[in-house]
């Protein structure tokens, strides 16, 4: 069968449906696939799409989207189309437009702590008939040779990756400078590289020690999620680099706040994600996107930074968990 699939969004979003993408593949299915320009970054190389199609973003009126992807089915003449827009805000990680929302937080809790990954093969109708839920990226040769090259300087180093910012408060760990100094200090052959975007830079600004490599705004999202390949750890908040992080072995810690480990790395390998300490703050898990965050989050005590970033994750635990991948390391 000829399939389309449509998936527009951001970097995890992408990276989300990617087993569904080689599952379709595997069965015998040509997969044809529209998606965001972030996804394009995502989907280049992959041997699973036979054709795709980049949607420029707000193109199109949002009701008028079932009738453009439909109009792409009959053009590409597929068979089926598997929508998966907004899959996952509308169910389990709530945009404010989502009934779901505004329910009760013991609801969202019953709701909302299932697996993305699971959620969307049943979103498709297949949930039944998978089981390997693990994101890919297809790199070229160019690309793998300039990133080791890169790393090659490090050899022998305790590089650690951390994605320092995701698209809302609740993804910056605000005591970030702190834990990175006490890690340099602790572990005299570390090495941290800082990845983000070019907002991100205005947090390595802080950071004056020759061991901390910044490249935010530098790399791009390829780059940086291939750099987790070959990183002794990654630290990221719940974003696409997380996301890109579960493509590969590598040692991982989420910083999970308005999500859990059910949600986003429950079938990672080597994972070590710390989730908001619901004792600390009663709010977290909130299955909750706060795009405006002052209308919608609890602050700490700066009226800023969200309770679960600044209270629910203690700089202790994540030092705790960096010790536990360096025992392992070391072994």
């Amino acid at each position: 069968m000829k399939i389309l699939v449509s998936r527009l969004g951001g970097i995890g979003d992408c990276l989300i449906i990617t087993p569904l993408i080689r599952y379709l593949k595997s069965r015998g299915d040509e997969v044809y696939l529209v998606t965001s320009e972030q996804g394009g970054e995502i989907f280049k190389n992959n041997p699973h799409i036979t054709k795709m199609k980049i949607h420029e973003r707000d193109s199109i009126p949002n009701d008028a989207l079932g009738d453009y992807f439909e109009s792409i089915r009959q053009a590409w003449e597929c068979d089926e189309h598997i929508g998966l827009s907004e899959s996952i805000e509308v169910n389990v990680a709530l945009y404010p437009s989502s009934p779901r929302y505004k329910y009760p937080l013991y609801e969202r809790r019953e709701l909302c702590d299932k697996n993305y990954y699971e959620e969307t093969f049943r979103f498709a109708g297949l949930e039944k008939e998978y089981k390997f839920y693990r994101a890919e990226m297809f790199f070229e040769e160019q690309e793998e040779n300039e990133m080791t090259k890169f790393f090659s300087h490090y050899l022998g180093k305790f590089v650690i990756l951390w994605a320092l910012s995701g698209s809302q408060r609740s993804k910056t760990y605000p005591y970030v400078h702190q834990v990175i100094n006490r890690v340099l200090q602790i572990y005299k052959d570390a090495v941290v590289i800082t990845v983000g975007d070019e907002l991100c830079k205005i947090l390595e600004t802080p950071f004056n020690d020759n061991r901390v490599i910044k490249k935010s705004g530098v790399w791009s999202i390829r780059e940086s999620i291939l750099a987790c390949k070959y990183a002794r750890l990654v630290i990221s908040p719940d974003t696409g680099i997380l996301h890109g992080a579960g493509c590969f072995d590598t040692p991982k810690i989420g910083l999970l706040t308005h999500t859990t480990i059910e949600n986003i790395t429950k079938y990672f390998k080597n994972d070590y994600s710390i989730e908001t300490d619901h004792q600390l703050v009663a709010c977290s898990p909130c299955y909750q996107l706060h795009y405006v965050s002052k209308i919608s989050c609890n602050f700490a005590d700066d009226g800023y930074t969200p309770l679960c970033m600044a209270v629910g994750i203690p700089q202790e635990r994540i030092l705790e968990r960096i010790a536990n991948v360096r025992s392992r390391d070391k072994v």
